[in-house]
């Protein structure tokens, strides 16, 4: 322990050396004024300082508080030796920085009792200050880190801004990370696809699975992959990467370029509601699915919903941190208080929705991310992309026998095959669907011989792919053949499906008597479609898609 005597009369000093050598602290120094102790201490940096009241050049007035200041965040024991018992005195040096009294003529047990008393304390703040200065290196270095991943999550989180404009929407983190994603990305075929989430919980921990939803969304919406195989996609790859008590709610759509028909994938997300411009819901989109990142692959289900709404009509979508927002009696908002509002005021903007459950919430605290979005029905064809066509006409025939048609299902693969050829993309999600709803009709009503009356209700949906199953199992004799030519001249894609079934009256189809013939879903693809036709007694089709 280094110890700093101060004092101009060297009797004085002798004393204090030769009484502090005996009771163990012989690294001391002396200084016999004060300008001299202040020159001495920025050298050996003592740890307690003897220092006298009167001194002719500087009293111990002005030196204490210099003493201290050089010392910074440590603390640094200054004990006044003094021969005065003036009480004022003694109070001014408590206020100019000292910490203690020796009286002259020394007591050395009572002075060596005070060194050790302030020596404890020093190194106690020697220990303060050391951990201090680690705890705020290390909150410069979690704010550093913090800051470097809100960087990246801001930049790779940004929606793109060719489709923000076609979004009103409000993103409220109940942290500084949001466990909520929203992300909306242009179509290679015109329309535009978004996809809004929600992982469980909220803050860093689940904010950190956008990014990787974030990259494999914005890949596969360049390429123009179907909602299915999106949906199905990220499934898989938050399987691999998310721990077994943590998921993501989401719901996955694409826009066609009409801006007005709606693919749909919701799993584990609050309703999706079409509002009309009178205030009707017109549609809602209500959890099919299980959220992704819980289901092997094998039990994944990736069917979609679609629905064709009208110009002016709205899309509605939220997050549950909105419906479960409670307010300080903890009553909760619900989703009859939203789809009150949209009924009865159409025109209601995200702003004014969040503005309503701000007023409900009141003082209470914000528990759950909160997202918003609302897009209205427009014409989108400013979004079509300008990619290049292959020039070269091409055809790919798959015959698909009993083996293949138990086995699996072909969809993927063709539409792959078809895709690799050059601009074909830019349609793949039109085309995914319109050979998903062909085949499907062909193995079902043509070969297997179902009738789609019984998907009427839910149990009898349920019944329907039971029986499916079964059939299928059973299944002996059945091929379905499906070709897909590119005509360049016409920049058309051809789809001709054949099956060995016993067709059904088409001509009812061809006449329109019917929107959804035999549960066939045949309106929908004629929407996709620039032409569909019937033809071999309802056994084959063909039908035409523009590139």
């Amino acid at each position: 322990m280094r110890i700093l005597i101060v004092d101009d009369e060297s009797l004085n000093r002798f004393m204090l050396l030769h009484m502090l050598e005996e009771a163990g602290y012989p690294d001391c120094f002396e200084a016999e004024t004060g300008r001299e102790a202040l020159q001495l201490a920025k050298k050996i940096r003592p740890d307690l300082v003897l220092l006298d009241v009167v001194m002719p050049d500087m009293d111990g007035y002005e030196v204490a508080p210099l003493l201290k200041k050089m010392a910074g965040d440590i603390y640094l024991p200054v004990i006044f030796i003094t021969a005065m018992d003036d009480q004022a005195a003694l109070t001014r040096c408590l206020e100019v920085g000292g910490d203690d009294f020796a009286t002259k003529p020394f007591d050395r047990n009572i002075l060596t009792a005070k060194i050790r008393a302030h020596a404890r304390t020093r190194l106690l703040s020697i220990r303060t200050n050391k951990q201090n200065r680690e705890l705020n290196y290390f909150r410069k270095g979690v704010e550093r880190e913090h800051a470097i991943v809100e960087h990246i999550f801001a930049n790779a989180l940004t929606l793109n801004p060719g489709t923000k404009r076609f979004f009103d929407y409000r993103l409220a983190p109940a942290s500084t990370f949001n466990g909520d994603v929203f992300l909306s990305e242009p179509s290679p075929s015109g329309g535009l696809y978004f996809l809004m989430g929600d992982f469980t919980g909220h803050g860093l921990a689940s904010a950190v699975g956008a990014l990787p939803v974030a990259r494999a969304f914005q890949a596969m919406s360049r390429k123009g992959l179907s909602v299915s195989e999106i949906s199905q996609t990220l499934n898989e790859i938050l399987l691999s990467l998310l721990p077994e008590d943590m998921f993501f709610a989401a719901v996955v759509v694409e826009i066609s370029v009409s801006g007005q028909q709606f693919s749909v994938w919701n799993g584990g997300m609050p309703d999706l509601a079409v509002v009309t411009p009178e205030g009707r819901i017109s549609k809602r989109f209500i959890s099919l699915h299980m959220a992704l990142g819980i289901l092997e692959v094998d039990d994944f289900e990736e069917n979609i919903e679609y629905f064709n709404a009208r110009l002016g009509d709205r899309l509605i979508g939220y997050s549950d941190g909105v419906i479960e927002l409670t307010n300080a009696e903890e009553q909760m908002l619900g989703d009859e208080a939203i789809l009150s509002w949209l009924t009865s005021d159409p025109a209601i903007t995200v702003e004014e929705i969040s503005h309503r459950t701000e007023k409900f919430r009141g003082k209470a605290e914000q528990l759950d991310d909160i997202t918003l979005i609302s897009y209205t029905c427009q014409d989108l064809s400013e979004l079509k992309s300008q990619i290049e066509i292959t020039q070269l006409p091409f055809t790919i025939t798959v015959e698909l026998k009993v083996e293949q048609l138990i086995k699996f299902t072909p969809i993927y693969d063709i539409v792959v095959m078809v895709c690799s050829q050059l601009g074909m993309q830019r349609v793949r999600s039109d085309l995914s669907t319109v050979i998903s709803e062909l085949f499907m009709n062909s193995l079902d009503h043509g070969i297997l011989k179902l009738d789609s009356n019984i998907k009427k209700s839910t149990e009898g949906f349920f019944e329907y792919f039971k029986i499916r199953n079964q059939r299928l199992q059973k299944l002996k004799q059945g091929e379905i053949t499906i070709s897909i030519g590119y005509e360049p001249q016409a920049t058309l894609l051809s789809i001709k499906l054949s099956d060995s079934g016993d067709g059904f009256d088409y001509q009812r189809v061809q006449s329109n008597q019917e929107s959804d013939t035999y549960g066939r879903g045949i309106s929908l693809i004629k929407t996709l479609c620039q032409s569909v036709q019937y033809f071999d007694e309802g056994r084959s089709v063909l039908a035409k898609i523009k590139v």
